[in-house]
Protein backbone atom coordinates (compact mmCIF):
# COMPACT_ATOMS: atom_id res chain seq x y z
CA UNK A 1 0.00 0.00 0.00
CA UNK A 2 1.17 3.78 -0.67
CA UNK A 3 2.07 5.65 1.77
CA UNK A 4 0.00 9.10 1.83
CA UNK A 5 -0.19 12.21 3.92
CA UNK A 6 -3.13 12.04 5.73
CA UNK A 7 -6.24 14.31 5.52
CA UNK A 8 -5.62 17.23 8.14
CA UNK A 9 -9.31 16.55 10.15
CA UNK A 10 -8.14 12.55 10.19
CA UNK A 11 -4.54 14.27 11.84
CA UNK A 12 -6.86 16.31 14.21
CA UNK A 13 -8.47 13.12 15.37
CA UNK A 14 -5.59 11.34 15.97
CA UNK A 15 -3.80 14.26 17.88
CA UNK A 16 -7.16 14.09 20.20
CA UNK A 17 -6.71 10.90 21.15
CA UNK A 18 -3.41 12.10 22.85
CA UNK A 19 -4.74 15.27 24.67
CA UNK A 20 -8.85 14.36 24.45
CA UNK A 21 -9.74 11.16 26.16
CA UNK A 22 -12.72 11.50 28.10
CA UNK A 23 -14.64 14.73 29.39
CA UNK A 24 -12.11 15.40 32.43
CA UNK A 25 -9.58 16.24 29.59
CA UNK A 26 -11.80 19.20 28.14
CA UNK A 27 -12.21 20.40 31.82
CA UNK A 28 -8.34 20.73 32.53
CA UNK A 29 -7.28 22.37 28.86
CA UNK A 30 -10.78 24.85 29.20
CA UNK A 31 -9.56 25.89 32.57
CA UNK A 32 -6.18 25.61 32.27
CA UNK A 33 -6.43 28.39 29.20
CA UNK A 34 -8.33 30.14 31.29
CA UNK A 35 -6.01 30.61 34.21
CA UNK A 36 -3.16 31.41 31.68
CA UNK A 37 -5.68 34.46 30.24
CA UNK A 38 -5.12 36.15 33.93
CA UNK A 39 -8.75 35.11 34.65
CA UNK A 40 -10.21 35.98 38.65
CA UNK A 41 -13.51 33.98 38.46
CA UNK A 42 -13.86 30.98 36.47
CA UNK A 43 -16.72 28.97 36.33
CA UNK A 44 -17.40 25.50 35.12
CA UNK A 45 -20.51 23.97 33.66
CA UNK A 46 -21.12 20.64 33.02
CA UNK A 47 -24.15 18.67 31.94
CA UNK A 48 -24.34 14.80 32.11
CA UNK A 49 -21.19 14.25 33.22
CA UNK A 50 -19.57 16.10 30.12
CA UNK A 51 -21.46 14.18 27.52
CA UNK A 52 -23.79 16.87 26.69
CA UNK A 53 -21.77 20.00 27.56
CA UNK A 54 -18.87 20.85 29.33
CA UNK A 55 -18.66 24.95 29.10
CA UNK A 56 -16.36 27.12 31.16
CA UNK A 57 -16.89 30.56 31.40
CA UNK A 58 -13.84 33.22 32.64
CA UNK A 59 -13.06 36.57 33.09
CA UNK A 60 -9.64 37.06 31.55
CA UNK A 61 -8.42 39.01 28.72
CA UNK A 62 -10.56 37.74 26.00
CA UNK A 63 -9.17 37.82 22.06
CA UNK A 64 -10.00 39.61 19.16
CA UNK A 65 -11.84 38.63 16.17
CA UNK A 66 -8.45 37.02 14.44
CA UNK A 67 -7.18 35.57 17.54
CA UNK A 68 -10.57 33.83 18.14
CA UNK A 69 -10.31 32.02 14.70
CA UNK A 70 -7.14 31.63 14.76
CA UNK A 71 -7.41 30.00 18.12
CA UNK A 72 -8.89 26.58 16.66
CA UNK A 73 -5.82 25.76 14.35
CA UNK A 74 -3.28 23.18 15.44
CA UNK A 75 -0.03 24.45 16.48
CA UNK A 76 -1.58 27.90 17.09
CA UNK A 77 -0.24 29.57 20.68
CA UNK A 78 0.50 32.66 21.89
CA UNK A 79 2.69 31.33 24.67
CA UNK A 80 5.98 30.41 23.12
CA UNK A 81 7.73 31.42 19.78
CA UNK A 82 10.68 29.41 19.62
CA UNK A 83 12.41 26.36 20.75
CA UNK A 84 14.48 28.16 23.33
CA UNK A 85 10.81 28.99 25.37
CA UNK A 86 10.58 25.15 25.80
CA UNK A 87 12.83 25.51 28.11
CA UNK A 88 11.52 28.20 29.82
CA UNK A 89 7.35 28.24 30.28
CA UNK A 90 5.55 29.58 32.91
CA UNK A 91 2.28 29.27 31.67
CA UNK A 92 0.06 26.13 32.31
CA UNK A 93 -0.21 25.66 28.07
CA UNK A 94 2.07 26.10 25.15
CA UNK A 95 1.52 23.10 22.29
CA UNK A 96 -1.43 25.03 21.02
CA UNK A 97 -3.17 21.42 20.29
CA UNK A 98 -5.76 21.50 23.28
CA UNK A 99 -8.89 23.91 21.22
CA UNK A 100 -8.04 21.93 17.59
CA UNK A 101 -7.91 18.84 18.97
CA UNK A 102 -10.89 19.30 21.38
CA UNK A 103 -13.15 20.85 17.74
CA UNK A 104 -12.01 18.59 15.66
CA UNK A 105 -14.61 15.44 18.04
CA UNK A 106 -17.13 17.67 19.47
CA UNK A 107 -19.31 20.78 18.39
CA UNK A 108 -17.53 24.02 20.22
CA UNK A 109 -19.29 27.58 20.64
CA UNK A 110 -16.91 30.38 21.50
CA UNK A 111 -17.61 33.92 22.98
CA UNK A 112 -14.63 36.17 23.76
CA UNK A 113 -14.96 40.04 23.99
CA UNK A 114 -11.59 42.20 25.17
CA UNK A 115 -12.13 45.14 27.37
CA UNK A 116 -11.28 47.60 24.66
CA UNK A 117 -13.60 45.98 22.14
CA UNK A 118 -17.55 47.22 22.89
CA UNK A 119 -18.66 43.72 20.69
CA UNK A 120 -16.90 40.30 21.31
CA UNK A 121 -16.83 37.66 18.68
CA UNK A 122 -18.61 34.55 18.20
CA UNK A 123 -17.45 31.38 16.63
CA UNK A 124 -19.39 28.35 16.10
CA UNK A 125 -16.85 25.36 14.99
CA UNK A 126 -18.22 21.41 14.37
CA UNK A 127 -15.58 18.73 13.40
CA UNK A 128 -13.38 20.79 12.71
CA UNK A 129 -15.25 23.55 10.35
CA UNK A 130 -16.13 26.81 11.25
CA UNK A 131 -19.93 27.17 10.46
CA UNK A 132 -20.38 30.35 11.48
CA UNK A 133 -18.49 33.48 12.82
CA UNK A 134 -20.10 36.49 13.77
CA UNK A 135 -19.80 39.82 16.55
CA UNK A 136 -22.09 39.26 19.50
CA UNK A 137 -22.56 41.41 22.57
CA UNK A 138 -20.74 39.24 25.67
CA UNK A 139 -18.69 39.90 29.05
CA UNK A 140 -15.53 40.69 28.93
CA UNK A 141 -13.53 37.08 28.87
CA UNK A 142 -13.81 33.91 26.88
CA UNK A 143 -16.60 31.14 27.13
CA UNK A 144 -16.31 28.13 25.12
CA UNK A 145 -19.29 25.75 25.54
CA UNK A 146 -17.95 22.02 23.98
CA UNK A 147 -21.06 20.05 23.24
CA UNK A 148 -21.82 16.62 22.28
CA UNK A 149 -17.99 15.06 22.58
CA UNK A 150 -17.44 12.57 20.35
CA UNK A 151 -20.21 13.03 18.35
CA UNK A 152 -18.56 12.12 15.67
CA UNK A 153 -16.11 9.05 16.83
CA UNK A 154 -19.22 6.64 18.47
CA UNK A 155 -16.46 4.07 19.31
CA UNK A 156 -14.62 6.71 21.68
CA UNK A 157 -17.80 7.51 23.07
CA UNK A 158 -18.58 4.32 23.97
CA UNK A 159 -15.78 3.75 25.84
CA UNK A 160 -16.47 6.28 28.64
CA UNK A 161 -17.47 5.12 31.58
CA UNK A 162 -20.88 5.53 34.04
CA UNK A 163 -21.79 9.10 34.87
CA UNK A 164 -20.26 8.40 38.49
CA UNK A 165 -16.86 7.84 37.33
CA UNK A 166 -16.65 10.56 34.32
CA UNK A 167 -18.28 13.18 37.29
CA UNK A 168 -15.80 11.73 39.65
CA UNK A 169 -12.80 12.70 37.04
CA UNK A 170 -14.12 15.79 36.49
CA UNK A 171 -14.02 16.74 40.02
CA UNK A 172 -10.62 15.52 40.41
CA UNK A 173 -9.49 18.07 37.64
CA UNK A 174 -11.52 20.72 39.25
CA UNK A 175 -9.73 20.00 42.08
CA UNK A 176 -6.05 20.13 40.86
CA UNK A 177 -6.74 23.24 39.19
CA UNK A 178 -8.71 25.16 41.71
CA UNK A 179 -5.96 23.43 44.96
CA UNK A 180 -2.88 25.73 43.35
CA UNK A 181 -4.50 29.06 41.97
CA UNK A 182 -5.99 30.09 45.23
CA UNK A 183 -6.21 33.73 43.77
CA UNK A 184 -8.81 32.98 41.81
CA UNK A 185 -12.16 32.17 42.86
CA UNK A 186 -14.37 29.37 41.12
CA UNK A 187 -17.81 27.93 40.88
CA UNK A 188 -18.89 24.54 39.65
CA UNK A 189 -22.06 23.41 38.21
CA UNK A 190 -23.41 19.75 37.64
CA UNK A 191 -26.65 19.46 36.11
CA UNK A 192 -27.78 23.03 37.11
CA UNK A 193 -26.52 22.03 41.01
CA UNK A 194 -23.95 24.39 42.54
CA UNK A 195 -20.71 21.61 43.43
CA UNK A 196 -18.27 24.50 44.74
CA UNK A 197 -18.43 27.64 45.09
CA UNK A 198 -15.20 28.96 46.16
CA UNK A 199 -14.42 32.00 47.29
CA UNK A 200 -10.57 33.38 47.06
CA UNK A 201 -7.97 32.68 50.34
CA UNK A 202 -5.26 31.44 51.00
CA UNK A 203 -4.45 27.42 50.46
CA UNK A 204 -5.76 26.32 53.97
CA UNK A 205 -8.71 28.14 53.35
CA UNK A 206 -8.84 26.14 50.04
CA UNK A 207 -7.94 22.87 51.16
CA UNK A 208 -10.85 23.21 53.50
CA UNK A 209 -13.53 23.97 51.43
CA UNK A 210 -12.31 21.45 48.81
CA UNK A 211 -12.27 18.30 51.30
CA UNK A 212 -13.87 20.01 54.35
CA UNK A 213 -12.92 21.77 57.52
CA UNK A 214 -12.10 17.93 59.30
CA UNK A 215 -9.20 18.08 57.25
CA UNK A 216 -7.86 21.42 56.99
CA UNK A 217 -8.00 21.89 60.78
CA UNK A 218 -5.18 18.62 61.09
CA UNK A 219 -2.74 19.89 58.52
CA UNK A 220 0.79 20.86 59.00
CA UNK A 221 2.39 23.26 57.53
CA UNK A 222 5.56 22.22 55.86
CA UNK A 223 8.67 24.72 54.22
CA UNK A 224 11.84 24.81 53.07
CA UNK A 225 13.74 26.10 50.82
CA UNK A 226 17.40 25.82 49.16
CA UNK A 227 19.20 27.64 46.09
CA UNK A 228 17.74 24.63 43.64
CA UNK A 229 14.15 24.43 45.10
CA UNK A 230 11.16 26.05 47.27
CA UNK A 231 8.89 23.89 48.94
CA UNK A 232 5.56 25.14 50.59
CA UNK A 233 2.08 23.57 51.77
CA UNK A 234 1.07 21.12 53.93
CA UNK A 235 1.29 17.51 55.30
CA UNK A 236 -1.10 15.89 57.89
CA UNK A 237 -0.64 14.94 61.40
CA UNK A 238 -0.97 10.79 61.90
CA UNK A 239 -4.58 10.20 62.31
CA UNK A 240 -5.36 11.66 59.19
CA UNK A 241 -4.07 9.09 57.27
CA UNK A 242 -5.96 6.93 54.34
CA UNK A 243 -5.86 3.60 52.74
CA UNK A 244 -5.31 5.39 49.36
CA UNK A 245 -3.71 7.77 47.80
CA UNK A 246 -6.78 9.85 46.37
CA UNK A 247 -5.53 12.70 48.57
CA UNK A 248 -1.80 12.87 47.59
CA UNK A 249 -0.84 16.75 45.65
CA UNK A 250 2.22 17.75 44.00
CA UNK A 251 2.38 20.53 41.94
CA UNK A 252 5.38 22.06 40.43
CA UNK A 253 5.31 25.84 39.40
CA UNK A 254 1.52 25.79 40.08
CA UNK A 255 1.06 22.74 37.66
CA UNK A 256 -0.25 19.35 38.86
CA UNK A 257 1.82 16.57 38.46
CA UNK A 258 2.50 12.85 39.42
CA UNK A 259 5.22 12.11 40.98
CA UNK A 260 5.40 8.24 42.72
CA UNK A 261 8.98 8.99 43.21
CA UNK A 262 8.25 12.02 45.07
CA UNK A 263 5.47 10.56 47.28
CA UNK A 264 7.76 8.19 48.51
CA UNK A 265 9.80 10.63 50.05
CA UNK A 266 7.14 11.97 52.20
CA UNK A 267 5.51 8.66 52.83
CA UNK A 268 9.36 7.08 54.34
CA UNK A 269 8.43 10.46 56.26
CA UNK A 270 5.70 8.69 58.17
CA UNK A 271 7.55 5.48 58.85
CA UNK A 272 6.56 3.84 62.25
CA UNK A 273 3.94 6.84 62.91
CA UNK A 274 1.02 5.25 60.75
CA UNK A 275 -0.27 1.77 60.73
CA UNK A 276 0.64 -0.23 57.02
CA UNK A 277 -1.04 -0.05 54.30
CA UNK A 278 -2.11 3.66 55.05
CA UNK A 279 -0.59 6.70 53.55
CA UNK A 280 -0.86 10.66 54.83
CA UNK A 281 -2.74 13.36 53.02
CA UNK A 282 -0.02 16.31 51.39
CA UNK A 283 -0.87 19.17 49.32
CA UNK A 284 3.04 20.18 48.39
CA UNK A 285 3.76 22.83 46.08
CA UNK A 286 7.64 23.03 44.19
CA UNK A 287 9.09 26.08 42.56
CA UNK A 288 12.17 25.53 40.36
CA UNK A 289 13.81 27.70 37.69
CA UNK A 290 12.05 26.29 34.70
CA UNK A 291 15.32 25.85 33.40
CA UNK A 292 15.76 22.99 35.89
CA UNK A 293 12.61 21.29 34.50
CA UNK A 294 10.88 19.48 31.67
CA UNK A 295 7.07 19.22 31.00
CA UNK A 296 7.08 18.98 27.27
CA UNK A 297 7.28 15.08 28.05
CA UNK A 298 3.58 14.04 27.32
CA UNK A 299 0.63 15.82 26.05
CA UNK A 300 -1.03 15.42 29.64
CA UNK A 301 1.37 17.80 31.05
CA UNK A 302 1.38 15.67 34.21
CA UNK A 303 4.58 13.90 34.05
CA UNK A 304 8.04 16.55 34.83
CA UNK A 305 11.72 15.56 34.33
CA UNK A 306 13.92 17.01 36.56
CA UNK A 307 17.55 18.06 36.71
CA UNK A 308 18.46 17.27 40.07
CA UNK A 309 15.37 14.71 41.64
CA UNK A 310 17.68 12.73 44.24
CA UNK A 311 18.56 16.25 45.79
CA UNK A 312 15.09 17.20 45.77
CA UNK A 313 13.64 13.82 47.04
CA UNK A 314 16.28 14.07 49.89
CA UNK A 315 15.36 17.46 51.02
CA UNK A 316 11.44 16.97 50.70
CA UNK A 317 12.08 14.03 53.15
CA UNK A 318 13.61 16.12 55.85
CA UNK A 319 10.72 18.90 55.53
CA UNK A 320 8.51 16.15 55.84
CA UNK A 321 10.23 14.30 59.17
CA UNK A 322 10.94 18.04 59.98
CA UNK A 323 7.36 19.57 59.95
CA UNK A 324 5.59 15.92 61.64
CA UNK A 325 8.23 16.58 64.48
CA UNK A 326 7.98 19.85 64.93
CA UNK A 327 4.26 20.81 64.56
CA UNK A 328 2.92 17.17 65.38
CA UNK A 329 4.38 15.63 67.78
CA UNK A 330 5.23 18.50 69.87
CA UNK A 331 1.81 20.05 69.92
CA UNK A 332 1.06 17.60 72.21
CA UNK A 333 2.52 18.93 74.64
CA UNK A 334 1.91 22.74 76.32
CA UNK A 335 5.05 24.75 76.42
CA UNK A 336 3.21 27.93 76.90
CA UNK A 337 2.81 27.76 81.00
CA UNK A 338 6.10 27.85 82.71
CA UNK A 339 4.43 27.71 86.11
CA UNK A 340 5.18 24.44 87.73
CA UNK A 341 2.40 23.14 90.56
CA UNK A 342 3.89 20.96 93.48
CA UNK A 343 1.49 18.76 95.72
CA UNK A 344 1.60 20.34 99.46
CA UNK A 345 0.50 17.74 102.34
CA UNK A 346 -1.56 19.72 104.65
CA UNK A 347 -0.89 19.50 108.68
CA UNK A 348 -2.60 16.36 110.12
CA UNK A 349 -3.37 14.94 106.65
CA UNK A 350 -3.80 11.10 106.62
CA UNK A 351 -0.96 9.84 104.68
CA UNK A 352 -2.30 7.35 101.67
CA UNK A 353 -2.70 3.51 102.95
CA UNK A 354 -0.39 0.82 101.20
CA UNK A 355 -3.17 -1.47 99.61
CA UNK A 356 -2.66 -4.93 100.78
CA UNK A 357 -1.84 -7.59 98.26
CA UNK A 358 -3.61 -10.66 98.80
CA UNK A 359 -1.77 -14.35 97.91
CA UNK A 360 -1.94 -17.96 98.43
CA UNK A 361 1.12 -18.71 100.69
CA UNK A 362 0.47 -22.21 98.77
CA UNK A 363 0.81 -21.53 95.41
CA UNK A 364 3.18 -23.50 93.32
CA UNK A 365 4.34 -22.25 90.17
CA UNK A 366 5.49 -25.60 89.05
CA UNK A 367 2.32 -27.28 89.36
CA UNK A 368 0.72 -29.09 86.39
CA UNK A 369 -2.58 -27.67 85.50
CA UNK A 370 -5.65 -29.70 84.44
CA UNK A 371 -6.18 -29.16 80.31
CA UNK A 372 -9.12 -29.74 80.66
CA UNK A 373 -10.02 -26.21 82.79
CA UNK A 374 -7.74 -24.68 80.00
CA UNK A 375 -10.11 -26.12 77.22
CA UNK A 376 -13.28 -24.85 78.89
CA UNK A 377 -11.92 -21.10 79.41
CA UNK A 378 -11.41 -21.60 76.12
CA UNK A 379 -14.45 -22.29 74.75
CA UNK A 380 -16.39 -19.82 77.12
CA UNK A 381 -13.75 -17.15 75.26
CA UNK A 382 -14.99 -17.99 71.44
CA UNK A 383 -18.61 -17.57 72.68
CA UNK A 384 -17.81 -14.50 74.49
CA UNK A 385 -17.57 -11.58 72.05
CA UNK A 386 -20.34 -10.75 69.47
CA UNK A 387 -18.65 -7.54 68.11
CA UNK A 388 -19.62 -8.74 64.75
CA UNK A 389 -22.50 -10.20 63.80
CA UNK A 390 -23.07 -13.08 60.82
CA UNK A 391 -26.59 -13.47 60.17
CA UNK A 392 -27.46 -17.01 59.23
CA UNK A 393 -29.03 -17.74 55.52
CA UNK A 394 -32.10 -19.82 55.67
CA UNK A 395 -31.54 -19.91 52.27
CA UNK A 396 -28.33 -21.89 52.65
CA UNK A 397 -28.57 -25.60 52.09
CA UNK A 398 -27.71 -28.01 54.48
CA UNK A 399 -24.04 -28.95 55.36
CA UNK A 400 -22.74 -31.45 57.48
CA UNK A 401 -22.48 -29.73 61.16
CA UNK A 402 -19.06 -29.31 62.37
CA UNK A 403 -19.08 -29.74 65.90
CA UNK A 404 -17.30 -27.35 67.81
CA UNK A 405 -15.26 -25.48 65.93
CA UNK A 406 -12.04 -23.58 67.34
CA UNK A 407 -10.61 -20.42 66.51
CA UNK A 408 -6.55 -19.90 66.05
CA UNK A 409 -5.20 -16.34 67.41
CA UNK A 410 -8.85 -15.10 66.56
CA UNK A 411 -7.86 -15.58 62.95
CA UNK A 412 -8.06 -19.05 61.70
CA UNK A 413 -11.14 -21.60 61.93
CA UNK A 414 -10.24 -25.32 62.75
CA UNK A 415 -12.79 -27.82 62.41
CA UNK A 416 -12.74 -31.53 61.28
CA UNK A 417 -14.92 -32.95 58.24
CA UNK A 418 -14.71 -36.18 56.44
CA UNK A 419 -11.61 -37.69 58.83
CA UNK A 420 -9.82 -34.41 57.02
CA UNK A 421 -8.42 -31.45 59.40
CA UNK A 422 -10.11 -28.18 57.75
CA UNK A 423 -8.33 -24.62 58.92
CA UNK A 424 -10.16 -22.01 57.16
CA UNK A 425 -9.04 -18.14 57.02
CA UNK A 426 -11.72 -16.22 58.24
CA UNK A 427 -11.27 -12.83 56.40
CA UNK A 428 -10.56 -14.70 53.01
CA UNK A 429 -13.78 -16.57 53.90
CA UNK A 430 -15.87 -13.69 54.98
CA UNK A 431 -14.71 -11.64 51.16
CA UNK A 432 -15.64 -15.01 49.59
CA UNK A 433 -19.19 -14.99 50.99
CA UNK A 434 -19.77 -11.17 50.47
CA UNK A 435 -18.25 -11.49 46.74
CA UNK A 436 -20.33 -13.99 45.56
CA UNK A 437 -23.41 -11.89 47.02
CA UNK A 438 -22.61 -8.92 45.64
CA UNK A 439 -22.34 -10.33 42.12
CA UNK A 440 -25.47 -11.96 42.36
CA UNK A 441 -27.11 -9.08 43.38
CA UNK A 442 -28.43 -11.00 47.08
CA UNK A 443 -28.92 -9.60 50.33
CA UNK A 444 -25.50 -9.68 51.73
CA UNK A 445 -26.77 -9.97 55.66
CA UNK A 446 -24.61 -7.52 57.27
CA UNK A 447 -26.57 -7.05 60.53
CA UNK A 448 -26.90 -3.30 61.31
CA UNK A 449 -26.66 -1.40 64.20
CA UNK A 450 -28.63 1.56 64.81
CA UNK A 451 -27.13 4.31 66.99
CA UNK A 452 -27.86 6.25 69.90
CA UNK A 453 -28.44 9.13 68.58
CA UNK A 454 -27.81 10.31 64.42
CA UNK A 455 -24.14 10.92 63.81
CA UNK A 456 -23.93 13.86 61.36
CA UNK A 457 -20.90 14.39 58.85
CA UNK A 458 -20.68 16.56 56.38
CA UNK A 459 -18.92 15.12 53.02
CA UNK A 460 -16.14 16.74 50.56
CA UNK A 461 -18.95 18.45 47.60
CA UNK A 462 -17.91 16.43 45.24
CA UNK A 463 -18.63 13.65 47.26
CA UNK A 464 -21.89 14.69 48.25
CA UNK A 465 -23.70 15.37 45.27
CA UNK A 466 -23.41 12.05 44.65
CA UNK A 467 -23.61 10.12 47.62
CA UNK A 468 -27.47 11.05 47.78
CA UNK A 469 -28.06 8.41 44.98
CA UNK A 470 -26.72 5.14 46.58
CA UNK A 471 -28.45 5.83 50.29
CA UNK A 472 -31.33 3.15 49.42
CA UNK A 473 -28.09 0.82 48.02
CA UNK A 474 -25.99 1.54 51.10
CA UNK A 475 -28.70 -0.37 53.41
CA UNK A 476 -27.58 -3.49 51.62
CA UNK A 477 -23.99 -2.98 53.43
CA UNK A 478 -25.73 -1.96 57.15
CA UNK A 479 -25.26 1.97 56.68
CA UNK A 480 -28.14 3.69 56.95
CA UNK A 481 -28.94 7.24 56.63
CA UNK A 482 -30.32 10.46 55.99
CA UNK A 483 -29.62 13.64 53.54
CA UNK A 484 -29.75 16.92 55.30
CA UNK A 485 -31.03 19.14 52.61
CA UNK A 486 -30.52 22.45 54.94
CA UNK A 487 -26.44 21.87 54.91
CA UNK A 488 -25.88 19.46 53.06
CA UNK A 489 -24.63 16.81 55.60
CA UNK A 490 -25.34 13.24 56.23
CA UNK A 491 -27.18 11.65 59.49
CA UNK A 492 -25.72 8.10 59.82
CA UNK A 493 -28.54 6.21 61.52
CA UNK A 494 -26.66 2.51 61.61
CA UNK A 495 -24.17 0.71 60.87
CA UNK A 496 -22.67 -1.90 60.53
CA UNK A 497 -21.63 -4.22 64.16
CA UNK A 498 -18.46 -4.17 64.65
CA UNK A 499 -17.11 -1.45 62.21
CA UNK A 500 -15.95 2.04 63.13
CA UNK A 501 -17.68 5.26 61.94
CA UNK A 502 -14.43 6.06 60.12
CA UNK A 503 -14.45 2.50 58.53
CA UNK A 504 -17.89 3.73 57.03
CA UNK A 505 -16.97 6.98 56.20
CA UNK A 506 -14.01 5.66 53.89
CA UNK A 507 -16.31 3.52 52.29
CA UNK A 508 -18.71 5.42 51.34
CA UNK A 509 -15.66 7.68 49.58
CA UNK A 510 -14.26 5.12 48.21
CA UNK A 511 -17.83 3.51 46.94
CA UNK A 512 -18.44 7.06 45.28
CA UNK A 513 -14.87 7.44 44.00
CA UNK A 514 -15.21 4.04 42.24
CA UNK A 515 -18.60 4.33 40.99
CA UNK A 516 -21.45 2.41 40.52
CA UNK A 517 -21.78 -0.71 39.16
CA UNK A 518 -24.67 -0.75 36.90
CA UNK A 519 -24.15 -1.20 33.48
CA UNK A 520 -20.58 -1.91 33.49
CA UNK A 521 -18.65 -4.80 31.88
CA UNK A 522 -18.80 -7.85 33.76
CA UNK A 523 -14.67 -7.69 34.94
CA UNK A 524 -15.15 -3.64 35.84
CA UNK A 525 -18.19 -5.33 38.60
CA UNK A 526 -15.68 -8.04 39.88
CA UNK A 527 -13.18 -5.76 40.44
CA UNK A 528 -15.08 -3.85 42.28
CA UNK A 529 -17.11 -6.37 44.15
CA UNK A 530 -13.95 -7.75 45.27
CA UNK A 531 -12.61 -4.03 46.81
CA UNK A 532 -15.85 -4.21 48.99
CA UNK A 533 -15.88 -7.58 49.75
CA UNK A 534 -12.62 -6.74 51.32
CA UNK A 535 -13.36 -3.69 53.14
CA UNK A 536 -16.74 -5.74 54.59
CA UNK A 537 -14.67 -8.74 55.30
CA UNK A 538 -13.89 -9.64 58.79
CA UNK A 539 -10.71 -8.52 59.93
CA UNK A 540 -7.97 -10.80 61.35
CA UNK A 541 -8.15 -10.29 65.22
CA UNK A 542 -11.76 -10.54 65.21
CA UNK A 543 -12.83 -13.10 68.09
CA UNK A 544 -15.94 -14.92 67.00
CA UNK A 545 -18.88 -17.33 69.13
CA UNK A 546 -19.25 -20.39 68.19
CA UNK A 547 -22.53 -19.77 66.80
CA UNK A 548 -21.02 -17.12 64.31
CA UNK A 549 -18.36 -19.25 63.23
CA UNK A 550 -20.25 -22.34 62.05
CA UNK A 551 -22.51 -19.93 60.46
CA UNK A 552 -19.61 -18.00 58.24
CA UNK A 553 -18.57 -22.56 57.59
CA UNK A 554 -22.08 -23.37 56.81
CA UNK A 555 -22.39 -20.47 54.00
CA UNK A 556 -18.65 -20.76 52.63
CA UNK A 557 -18.98 -24.56 52.41
CA UNK A 558 -22.75 -23.90 50.22
CA UNK A 559 -20.39 -22.32 47.15
CA UNK A 560 -19.42 -23.98 44.50
CA UNK A 561 -15.69 -23.51 45.29
CA UNK A 562 -15.05 -22.48 48.31
CA UNK A 563 -11.35 -23.73 48.64
CA UNK A 564 -9.97 -20.55 46.49
CA UNK A 565 -10.73 -16.65 47.25
CA UNK A 566 -11.81 -14.07 44.27
CA UNK A 567 -8.40 -13.44 44.21
CA UNK A 568 -6.90 -17.20 44.25
CA UNK A 569 -5.87 -17.08 47.24
CA UNK A 570 -6.35 -20.00 49.30
CA UNK A 571 -9.16 -19.78 51.97
CA UNK A 572 -8.92 -23.62 52.88
CA UNK A 573 -6.29 -25.96 53.87
CA UNK A 574 -6.57 -28.94 54.45
CA UNK A 575 -4.88 -31.94 56.42
CA UNK A 576 -5.90 -35.57 55.54
CA UNK A 577 -5.66 -38.15 57.92
CA UNK A 578 -2.64 -39.36 56.47
CA UNK A 579 -1.25 -36.10 57.04
CA UNK A 580 -1.27 -36.10 60.49
CA UNK A 581 -0.07 -39.56 60.64
CA UNK A 582 2.90 -38.36 58.74
CA UNK A 583 3.50 -35.82 61.50
CA UNK A 584 3.91 -38.13 64.43
CA UNK A 585 5.95 -41.20 62.18
CA UNK A 586 8.98 -39.06 62.20
CA UNK A 587 9.11 -38.86 66.49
Amino acid sequence: MAIEVLDQRVANQIAAGEVVNRPCSVVKELMENAIDAGATDIQLVVKDAGRTLVQVVDNGCGMDEKDAERCFLPHATSKIRNEADLYNIHTMGFRGEALASIASIAQVELKTRREQDQLGTKVEIEGGEIRQMSQTACPKGTSVAVGNIFYNTPARRNFLKSDVIENNHISEEFIRIALVNTSVSFTYYNNNKVVYKLEKGNLKKRIGDLFGHSVGEKLLPIHEEIDLVKINGYVCKEDLCRKSKNQQYFFVNNRYVKSPYFANAVDRAYANLIPEKTYPIFFIHLTLDPKNIDVNIHPTKTEVKFLDERVIYAVLHAAAKKSIGQFSLASKLDFSDSRIEFPIIQKNTPLPQIPKVNFDPNFNPFEQKSSKTDYCKNEYRFSKSRQYELIPDDNTPAVARHNYPLQLSDSYIVTVSNDSLLIVDQKRASEKIIYDKILNRQPLGIESQRLLSPYRHLFAPNISFQLVEFIPLFKNYGIEMEYDKTDGSFNILAKPVGRSMEDCIEFMEDFVRTGNETGEAQSTREERALKTARKLSLPYGKSLSREEMETLLAQLFSLPDCTVGPDNKKVISRMSLVDVEKLFEQF
